[in-house]
């Protein structure tokens, strides 16, 4: 091993031995256990000193040793191959880093564990500066790489005078927040937390609070200090967040962070639990939902310059899109638009019969198409014949030339149900999220989304929900009250909410946390009755009983039938198909048309719902079940029998996408 890689080596163990000493869990400086207000500002301002201390020396110390390595020939070679065994010291130095990389000047880079990405980063607002010969410390990513949440430190690599690329450390926030906690030993009722110059939290001893904006948190007294926080040098804020809070603070030359440190009164006495972890809730969600919508966006790019060399058809085209589908859950297909238009190849197979559809008069490709730039639509009604919203990134041609887009639809209920309910599982609160126009796009209660709060006269009783939505829908953050009064109830029952903003693209979700506020301290739910709406099973029986229906069921009368059908479909935003199955076993009509097989005999057991369809077909009874439907998606079926007299007609049934 040489000289220089020994060096190296023992500089970067060093660090990771002596850059955490130890600190007493009761020091003799005056911290008390209780942690009241007693404790004295010199004692606070010690420990701040030593918090602020410990960070600035972790990053000082990868930067010391990026500079010692951007020095050397290998690095300056410009050759990964040559320099990648230097930088692997970095994996096993103790500083747990989300990445170790190597940038090319056209934003390209290599990792340590994966090499070459398929991604670059000539996009994140540090490239430029680095690219400038600046040494980067503390801008906060979400690492293309790993996924992690991260620091960047990094320094260029100069030859001859220019800048021919940059090395840098990705360092994982989680990991330094983790390890100053547990060096600091500070009990539970302090508060210990750093944020960058945009007064995003950098550092915290709450995994979920990290890259949030305590501003967004919905108190009013946390949004001004924080202001004054990123206004001054030091000084000390006091504000009310679940319990009452004195925060000594100081800004760091190195990285310009804030580091703060202070004392937490316990949150009042008629603090409701729910009400205590709401805000937590609160970001854990926004956070989730922002990292899909990133992870999707990110797909999407690199989709985008794939397709730029393959062309927008062909083989190459195609494993491209399956292979985006196919890593987005929640997506339903993905598509290569031509500059026209026209949707020329879509993936997967269940959808190709509508290629050569043309989508130019959507807003969201009317908006690309002029600005070549990514977008991320409201939802609309696709012509696949269901509600989503679209994210397409603009593809060109090596010469520069546009060529179109690549899409991916997606159905928001989907996406952020895989957030929302394990997030609020066993907790007495509820989750809905809404466009800025007041289009609920997601609610535990199915029969709610797709519903506009501001026009829908379900919602017409309750003036006080309609205001605060109103509020919801013009600010990105905040909480509030409202009440109604719902069915069987004396007095109207009040509910607290809390929102925030996930964004992409200009595009923004309100995602709300709410809870309902009851005198003798339960949470009561709210039941579907209080706002006047029949369930989609509730909604399939009136059908089934339905008199026109029946008529037109036992004379075979296609026209009726389908407008009845239609008119069932666009009343109940949501679901997938509503059929009618004959008591033969005959699939006849269906709605819509293009999700519904017509005069199909299920004894053919093509399907893998047959089964299950001819078995509650022969009991007529009532029957639910989940199965793949042919198209390839999961299916959520629900039927019911239809009598007219003692005349069996058959079955009704309707299918939703499992989330």
């Amino acid at each position: 091993m040489s000289t220089l890689k020994i060096l190296i080596l023992f500089l970067l163990v060093s660090f990771s031995m002596v850059s955490f000493p130890a600190i007493a869990a009761e020091p003799t400086s005056g911290v008390c256990e209780k942690c009241d207000r007693q404790m004295r500002a010199a004692d606070m301002r010690i420990m701040l000193a030593t918090f602020t201390a410990l960070a600035e020396e972790q990053i000082m110390g990868i930067q010391r040793s990026l500079r010692i390595l951007s020095l050397t020939q290998e690095a300056a070679s410009g050759d990964w191959n040559v320099m990648k065994d230097l930088l692997a010291g970095f994996n096993t130095s103790g500083i747990h880093p989300a990445a170790v990389w190597y940038a090319r000047t056209d934003g390209r880079y290599y990792t340590v564990e994966k090499g070459l990405q398929e991604q670059d980063i000539s996009d994140r607002p540090y490239f430029s500066r680095l690219m400038a010969g600046e040494d980067v410390a503390g801008d906060l990513v979400i690492s293309r790489s790993t996924g992690m949440r991260a620091a960047v430190i990094a320094v260029p690599i100069r030859k001859g005078g220019k800048v021919t690329g940059g090395l840098g450390v990705s360092l994982s926030a989680d990991e330094v927040s983790r390890k100053l906690q547990e060096v600091m030993a500070l009990p539970k009722e302090m508060v210990i937390y750093a944020l960058d110059a945009k007064g995003q939290t950098s550092l915290h001893r709450v995994s979920s609070l990290l890259f949030a904006f305590p501003s967004d948190m919905g108190s009013r007294t946390l949004k001004e200090a924080v202001q004054e926080m990123l206004s001054r040098q030091e000084g000390v804020v006091r504000y009310d967040f679940h319990g009452e809070k004195t925060v000594f603070y100081k800004r760091s030359p190195v990285t310009g962070w804030v580091f703060a440190i202070g004392v937490a009164e316990a949150a009042s006495a008629g603090a409701a639990a729910a009400g205590d972890t709401m805000p937590l809730i609160l970001s854990e969600l926004e956070k989730e939902v922002t990292l899909k919508l990133q992870h999707t966006d990110a797909g999407l790019a690199k989709a985008a310059k794939k397709l730029s060399e393959t062309g927008l058809q062909g083989p190459g085209a195609r494993k491209i899109l399956l292979d985006l589908c196919r890593s987005t859950p929640y997506a339903i297909d993905c598509a290569a638009v031509h500059r026209s238009g026209r949707m020329i190849t879509i993936e997967p197979g269940e959808y190709h019969k509508f290629e050569g559809s043309d989508i130019s008069k959507q807003e969201q490709v009317i908006r690309l198409r002029e600005t070549k730039r990514p977008v991320f639509s409201k939802v609309f009604r696709t012509v696949e014949g269901f509600d989503a919203v679209d994210i397409e990134h603009p593809v060109f041609a090596a010469e520069g030339e546009f060529m179109g887009a690549v899409s991916i639809l997606i159905r928001p209920e989907s996406l952020i149900s895989g957030v929302a309910t394990p997030l609020v599982r066993g907790l007495p609160v509820d989750i809905w999220a809404m466009q800025k126009d007041g289009r609920i796009i997601y609610d535990p209660d199915e029969e709610e989304v797709g519903r506009m709060l501001f026009d829908d006269p379900i919602y017409t009783p309750f003036p006080s929900l309609l205001s605060l939505g109103m509020t919801i829908s013009k600010e990105r953050s905040g909480s509030g009250r409202y009440e109604y009064l719902g069915t069987g109830l004396k007095k109207p029952v009040q509910k607290e909410a809390y929102w925030t903003t996930a964004v992409l693209h200009e595009t923004e979700w309100r995602l709300v946390v709410t809870h309902t506020l009851a005198e003798d301290g339960s949470h009561a739910r709210r039941d579907l009755s209080e706002l006047g709406i029949k369930s989609f099973e509730e909604s399939l029986r009136d059908l089934a009983g339905d008199t026109g229906l029946k008529e037109a069921l036992s004379g075979n009368n296609k026209e009726k039938i389908q407008g009845i059908f239609r008119k069932f479909y666009a009343d109940h935003n949501g679901i997938y198909a509503i059929q009618w199955v004959d008591q033969l076993g005959i699939n006849r009509y269906g709605c819509p048309e293009e999700n519904s097989p017509v005069n199909f005999d299920f004894h053919s057991l093509k399907t893998p719902s047959s089964p299950y369809i001819l078995k509650a077909l022969a009991e007529k009874k009532e029957s639910s079940f989940e199965t793949p439907l042919a198209e390839g998606k999961e299916g959520l079926f629900f039927m019911v029998p239809v009598h007219k007299g003692d005349a069996y007609l058959g079955m009704v049934y309707m299918i939703r996408l499992k989330p």
